[in-house]
């Protein structure tokens, strides 16, 4: 398959994969969603708006699942395996090895810039499928200026999950990607970008990891209550009516903070709860109505590798039992940060916010597009990217 060559002979274990669902797994999921029911009408469930209101409908529960039952996973699987992927075995700090699953476009040019995505929750690293099918139709192997790689999160789809006696964070996941970035050969320098969770990873590679020279970022967590960011707003202090009013975007992420286990175990027993679940984030979080298809995707790869319960574990460290400790982005960030506003981001933070907290070089405000760029937008994040790349890089 072409830009499936690493550029260097990896200093670690790392096997071409492709994604196979078996056949019996199908058949479970299509048994269990239409052994599953459908809740009796109550107003809440009759008037509900993903974006301002009660959370998913029950009207679009009942389409989604029998569209469900209809869907064709051999054709999603043949698009997903046709973008090169990979097994590594990557060390972590405690000198234990880790399988890490990655998609990469590989670049013939030797000068080609290693550029690492990181996705969030509730994607995976197919938030970047349009973007690498995009860049496959602009350049070739050989003219291609980039590496791009694209790992699956510790714990999402086909990654090994963190370890059961330990607690896992942020700079854990740091430590696997510079050390994939390493073993792929590209331990002397290369550029992280990343949304939603994926941009806290990308700012935790730019402070951990002298490799990692430069950081583009489409989401910074709220800024709303930093001192300075409360100045530009002309405002003294973060009131109780600003902290109501975050809470009612990030109640999903109190559940998952502080009940963690609870909430696994409900959404890894029945599929349509989970559909309901993960639905309502691409419905109400995004600027435009992401397709059934792309929502089912997603949900459907959740479901087949049992991921929901092991992709939470990062909540308790902003709300949870482990808030509170030392997190990078919680420094100046010196290393240069590019940075890409969407206006209907979930928590936006608009370029002059980030420029407090970090070394904004390179800025561009869109006037539409909501928390899954790669998803929505991904023309324009990807031109965003070029153009930061390009502007770094010497």
């Amino acid at each position: 398959m072409s830009y499936s060559t690493p550029p260097n002979k990896p200093s670690i274990p790392v096997e071409p994969f492709e994604i196979s669902i078996p056949e019996k797994d199908i058949t479970e999921l299509k048994e269990l969603i239409k052994l599953s029911r459908i809740p009796k009408e109550t107003y809440e469930n009759t008037h509900a708006e993903p974006r301002d209101g009660f959370g998913v409908s029950r009207d679009w529960l009942i389409k989604t699942k029998d569209e469900w039952l209809k869907f064709d996973w051999s054709a999603q699987e043949t698009r997903l395996n046709a973008q090169p992927n990979f097994i590594a075995k990557v060390k972590n700090s405690d000198d234990i090895e880790y399988s890490v699953h990655f998609s990469a476009l590989f670049s013939e040019k030797k000068d080609a810039i290693p550029i690492i995505l990181s996705h969030g929750w509730p994607g995976c690293y197919l938030e970047f499928l349009p973007i690498f099918e995009l860049v496959r139709k602009k350049y070739s192997p050989a003219d291609l200026p980039f590496h791009l790689i694209t790992p699956s999160l510790p714990g999402y789809l086909f990654s090994q999950q963190p370890a059961k006696d330990r607690e896992f964070n942020v700079k854990d996941i740091a430590y696997l990607f510079n050390g994939l970035m390493e073993g792929l050969g590209f331990g002397d320098r290369y550029i992280a970008q990343g949304g939603d969770i994926g941009s806290s990873i990308s700012y935790e590679l730019a402070a951990s990891f002298p490799a990692c020279k430069a950081i583009h970022l489409n989401f910074r967590r709220s800024l709303i209550s930093h001192p300075e960011v409360l100045k530009l707003q002309g405002k003294s202090e973060y009131t109780l009516q600003d902290q109501i009013a975050e809470l009612q975007k990030f109640g999903y992420a109190l559940e998952h903070a502080t009940k963690p286990s609870t909430i696994g175990l409900v959404l890894g027993t029945n599929p349509l709860s989970l559909l309901t679940w993960i639905g309502e984030k691409y419905l109400g979080w995004s600027d435009q109505d992401l397709s059934t298809e792309t929502i089912l995707t997603f949900t459907s790869l959740y479901w087949f590798t049992d991921s929901y319960n092991s992709t939470i574990y990062t909540y308790r460290y902003n709300l949870g039992s482990k808030r509170g400790g030392p997190s990078a982005e919680d420094k100046y960030q010196d290393k240069p940060v590019g940075f890409s506003f969407f206006p209907n981001e979930l928590a936006p933070s608009p370029p002059k916010w980030v420029e407090k907290v970090a070394n904004v070089v390179w800025s561009r405000e869109h006037k539409s597009g909501g928390h899954f760029a790669a998803l929505e937008k991904p023309a324009e994040l990807w031109q965003d990217v070029e153009e930061f790349v390009g502007q770094v890089w010497k």
